[in-house]
């Protein structure tokens, strides 16, 4: 377990990635009059590709993330131009993830002269520790994937239990999802915003407004979500994430909290995640925002009597949100693991000594 988990560690810290199987890859879903969202199927797991979302206006679409790899996003704007002829004029990407805008060269590709809206600072962003995120993936990523392939062949989970069909299908996605990353990524273009929001941004579109709002720092510090307010909507990127929150590396536990806050101030009736389905309650960010409260005070007490982060790491219990967000699921606890306690509890303390 713990070579698995330093392997893991390092790609938690790095990127989601996208999957690949005989099933198609994701389901398109009207959530409301104009507005679809491609939501991913692939089983949970370590690795991810993001919903996209489509509002569909009177004379074109806004697309909202543009998925991890060329394929993907082609994939993607096929099954878009099943539902309309309209051009894409307009692409926001809620954060610089690769999952959620390396599709962008793709979009380009085939709506010349789409405008690409992202937060001030995400282009620096993806090009510094963006690019070494994805050279770390492209570097370790293959360790993982042959104790992924060892672990199904021995039929046995990364603690030698007995496999089971949960962890089964899981571990097949996410070898075929590193297997595509590794063969498109390294020929991928990084196409960055080429319209950039601070605070917030309103676009008109017939009737609808479309509000582009930088909350706070959580996932990353340039996290932006999409309000559409009469329909009561908002699509969060990954401030939130559906079964198990996603604590990377790149996030800020100490403001995460708060910027959830701000988000369910809006007070949605519908929330389309970045990752996982639609949601009509705002109980799973509720819960998250009592997580992180939880995560942030127990790693504050163990730096203020000078703990290092291995013994903080031990002390901080998580158990009772590892409960609500996972049940008895051991693939879920295993994410939760390593995207929770693994780099959510190394991103707290970070931030905490950091001078």
């Amino acid at each position: 377990m713990r070579v698995f988990a330093v392997v893991v560690a390092a790609l938690a810290a790095i990127i989601p990635l996208s999957s690949q199987s005989d099933t198609p890859e994701f389901e398109v879903q009207k959530v409301v009059d104009g507005v679809y969202a491609a939501i991913r199927r692939k089983p949970p797991g370590l690795m991810f590709d993001a919903n996209s979302v489509f509002i569909v206006n009177d004379a074109d679409v806004i697309v909202v993330d543009t998925n991890i790899t060329p394929s993907s996003a082609k994939a993607t704007i096929a099954a878009l131009k099943k539902l309309t002829p309209k051009p894409v004029r307009t692409i926001i990407n809620t954060h610089w993830h690769d999952d959620h805008m390396m599709g962008n060269a793709t979009y380009r590709e085939a709506f010349p002269g789409v405008e690409i809206i992202g937060h001030a600072r995400s282009a620096e962003a993806a090009a510094t520790t963006g690019a070494a995120n994805r050279k770390g993936t492209l570097e370790r990523g293959p360790i993982l994937v042959k104790q992924m392939q060892l672990s199904l062949e021995q039929a046995k989970n990364f603690d030698g239990q007995a496999i089971n069909d949960e962890e089964r299908a899981s571990y097949r996605g996410d070898i075929a999802a590193a297997q595509r990353y590794f063969a498109e990524a390294p020929g991928a273009t990084v196409v960055p915003p080429t319209v950039t929001v601070t605070d917030r941004m309103t676009l008109t579109r017939g009737k609808r407004t479309i509000e582009i709002l930088h909350l706070g720092a959580g996932h990353t510090p340039e996290d932006l979500v999409v309000h559409l307010p009469q329909d009561r909507l908002v699509i969060t990127g990954d401030l939130l994430a559906l079964p198990v929150p996603l604590i990377g590396s790149t996030s800020r536990p100490l403001e995460f909290g708060a910027t959830l806050q701000k988000l369910a101030a809006l007070k949605p009736a519908i929330l389309i995640p970045g990752h996982g389905p639609v949601v009509r309650t705002l109980d799973h960010v509720q819960l998250e925002i009592r997580m992180l409260a939880s995560l942030v005070d127990q790693v504050k007490a163990g730096v203020s009597r000078g703990a290092p982060i291995a013994e903080v790491r031990k002390s901080v219990n998580l158990n009772e949100f590892e409960t609500a967000f996972c049940g008895s699921s051991r693939l879920l606890r295993s994410v939760f693991q390593n995207y929770v306690n693994g780099s959510g509890i190394a991103a707290a303390y970070r931030d905490l000594t950091k001078k």
